[in-house]
């Protein structure tokens, strides 16, 4: 395969990633975002919940604005262990979360 049927093929991959995530009529998950913290109490639900609800569970952490309007939330679980990442949309609704090895100082 030559190198630019390889990029055109990757960039056809990646495209297609984006498209099935960006599905119209998708619904949005009810179930409890995967490795909420215990403290959250389930609280937290992809496609329903808040910042105001993250903030209620979790309180205050570092955040991260985006131009896109997207946001980014970090929580230190164990500090220098784990962190709980919150993903929010421009409406403010929780897009994705995830954990995550903390990374090395």
């Amino acid at each position: 395969m030559t190198p630019r049927r390889a990029s055109a093929a990757v960039a056809l991959a990646l495209c297609a990633c984006v498209a099935g995530c960006a599905a119209p009529g998708a619904q949005p998950s009810r179930t409890p975002a995967a490795g909420v913290p215990a403290e959250a109490g389930g609280a937290l639900t992809i496609g329903t919940s808040t910042r105001a609800d993250a903030l209620a569970a979790l309180g205050k952490t570092v955040t991260v604005p985006f131009d896109s309007g997207y946001e980014v939330w970090v929580y230190h679980l164990k500090p220098g262990t784990a962190e709980f990442v919150l993903l929010f949309d421009p409406a403010g609704v929780l897009a994705k979360t995830r954990v995550r090895t903390a990374p090395l100082p």
